[in-house]
This record gives structure tokens, C-alpha cells and sequence, in this order.
């Protein structure tokens, strides 16, 4: 049976992030974002967009939590890119901890659009596509590129990934966007159809890049 129990440092980066949070969150425009969330509750249900949308402090710390579990909070100066940033909380708090982040994302997502807007999130449009190359930063590479409850691969879907299209995906940002040293980070959606988080010859794949593997997190660096 697999133990679940929390290790000993996820309890340290809890508190830490928790301790952090009220500081990362004086920094926002919140006259801004309350205006947003008042503008959004004339369309939808005020608990909905509450809960789901301005929930800010959580979504606050978890994020938090994934800079400390990359170690980020031990250096300064790194290059950062989030695929799939959404509201780009990740990118924002990797700012305040005095790296250099980007933001990939589409475009025409209402509410994303307006939140990455008021808090200056570096975001460009791009929809990653299977066999087909992210676009390449004016600034130069970076030391992490991470994407967080992954949807890019579509499990669910007829279109899922498989090992030809993380094989790709993975060769392009060793190649052209990652620095030396530099480390991928993902972190995946369960799949119901799988029933798991990738399928085996995905888990192959992932091995023969020496990929750390926990859960659904998938580490692979640039040796």
C-alpha cells in the first residue's frame, strides 16, 4: 500500500508559504481585482466566482508551496517560463522571490486575461500543439520551464499525448529553451480514462530521460 503521509519538509514549506502569503498578496492591486470580481459577479453566481475565481489567499499559498518545492526561495536571479499560467500566480510569486518569469498561456480567456493584466504578469499567447515548437524567448533560455495541472495533453480526450508527442515536447524545450542544468517540472492531471496519470509507454519515455517520477510530478533536467 503506498503511504500518503506528508514528509517532514512539506510541513515546513506549509508554514513558510502561509507565513509568506500575507506579503505576497499586500503587493496586488486589489482595488483592481475586487473590481474585476464585482464586474464577474454580474455574470455568474457570487459563491461561484468567489470560490472558484478570487479564492486569492490559497491559491496564494499553493503557490508558494511550488516555488519552495523547486527551491527557488535558495537563489535569486533565475529564468523562469509557466505553460498553461492561467491567473499567473506561479510567475507573479516568482517575482516577488527576485527571479525573472514568463508566462505562456492562450488567448480569450475573459477573466484570466483581465487578472494577468492587473498584476503585470510577462504573458504571451501560444497554444501548445503536439508537434509543433514553443516559441522562443527574445530574453534567452531559462533554468526552469514548469506547467502545473497539465491540460495540454488532453488525457481525457481521443487527441491524448502519447510517447511521440511528449518525445517532441520534451526534445524542444532540452533543446531550445532550457539552459544548461536547467530543470522541466510537470505536474499532471489524473486521467479517468487512463486511470493513472500517463499511460506505460509514456512512463517509458519519461525513463529514458533519467525523468525524476513521483505521483504525477515529472522532473527531467538538462544534463
Amino acid at each position: 500500500m503506498q503511504n500518503h503521509r506528508l514528509k517532514p519538509r512539506e510541513f515546513g514549506f506549509a508554514y513558510t508559504a502561509h507565513r509568506m502569503a500575507d506579503h505576497v498578496v499586500a503587493t496586488f492591486n486589489r482595488n483592481q481585482l475586487f473590481s474585476i470580481r464585482d464586474d464577474e459577479v454580474l455574470k455568474e453566481d457570487r459563491r461561484l466566482v468567489d470560490f472558484k475565481y478570487f479564492n486569492v489567499r490559497p491559491c496564494v499559498v499553493e503557490n508558494i508551496k511550488r516555488t519552495l518545492r523547486l527551491g527557488l526561495q535558495k537563489t535569486h536571479g533565475r529564468r523562469v517560463l509557466d505553460l498553461g499560467t492561467g491567473f499567473g500566480y506561479f510567475p507573479y510569486i516568482c517575482e516577488f522571490m527576485e527571479h525573472e518569469a514568463e508566462a505562456l498561456d492562450i488567448a480569450g480567456h475573459r477573466l484570466y486575461d483581465r487578472v494577468i493584466d492587473a498584476l503585470g504578469v510577462n504573458r504571451r499567447h501560444h497554444r501548445i500543439q503536439p508537434f509543433e515548437p514553443l516559441p522562443i524567448s527574445d530574453q534567452g533560455r531559462f533554468d526552469y520551464v514548469t506547467a502545473y495541472q497539465v491540460a495540454f495533453n488532453r488525457p481525457d480526450l481521443p487527441v491524448a499525448w502519447g510517447p511521440s508527442e511528449w518525445e517532441f515536447f520534451i526534445d524542444d524545450v532540452l533543446e531550445n529553451q532550457l539552459a544548461d542544468g536547467g530543470r522541466l517540472h510537470l505536474e499532471l492531471n489524473w486521467s479517468f480514462k487512463l486511470g493513472d496519470w500517463y499511460d506505460e509507454a509514456s512512463r517509458r519515455l519519461f525513463d529514458r530521460y533519467q525523468a525524476r517520477r513521483v505521483g504525477n510530478e515529472i522532473d527531467i533536467f538538462r544534463r
